[in-house]
């Protein structure tokens, strides 16, 4: 099996893990970019570098320009996770796409129905995971893919702008 390096952006930081291509078919990798000064995008991908799901996390003001800790485990079944651990907040992701779900902060949704989130509050007790429905996920190229997400999508953009 090959290990490709993969960069992700983290807060505005470029961090650099490898992702393993081969034999493993699913859950592959992750990627995170701040898309505004409140709003930052955190998403799983599959091994062709394509997201599977994207959450938006909306916060007070440059709440996600902080050092942050990554862990994840991705393996060769479907299943996979990762999550993001500041000191303001911990960002998660769980999908397992044998049984066809997603858990975007310990909370369940079926796949099938919705893949694009918005969770308001990250910071602080009243956080709420808010389901987007179903959208076609670009695979990042010049922009990352939750940015690219939101120019072709603007009724997206717009939804996601009004639940803040």
């Amino acid at each position: 099996m090959l290990s490709t390096p993969t960069r992700f952006i983290v807060g505005g930081v470029v961090l650099a893990a490898s992702v393993a291509f081969g034999a493993i078919a699913g859950v592959t990798g992750l990627g995170s970019h701040p898309v505004s000064d409140s709003t930052l995008a955190f998403w799983l991908l599959r091994e062709d570098g394509k997201p599977l799901v994207i959450a938006y996390y909306h916060g007070p003001s440059r709440w996600h320009d902080t050092p942050w800790k990554v862990d994840s485990q991705f393996t060769q079944s479907a299943v996979g996770w990762a999550e993001l651990k500041s000191a303001k907040a911990t960002l998660r992701l769980r999908l397992d796409l044998g049984a066809g779900y997603v858990e975007v902060q310990r909370k369940k949704f079926s796949l099938e129905q919705n893949n694009t989130f918005l969770i308001t509050h990250t910071t602080d007790g009243q956080q709420r995971v808010i389901p987007l429905g179903r959208h076609e996920l670009p695979k990042s190229g010049t922009s990352p893919a939750a940015e690219l997400l939101l120019k072709a999508d603007k009724s997206l953009r717009r939804r996601i702008e009004i639940a803040r």
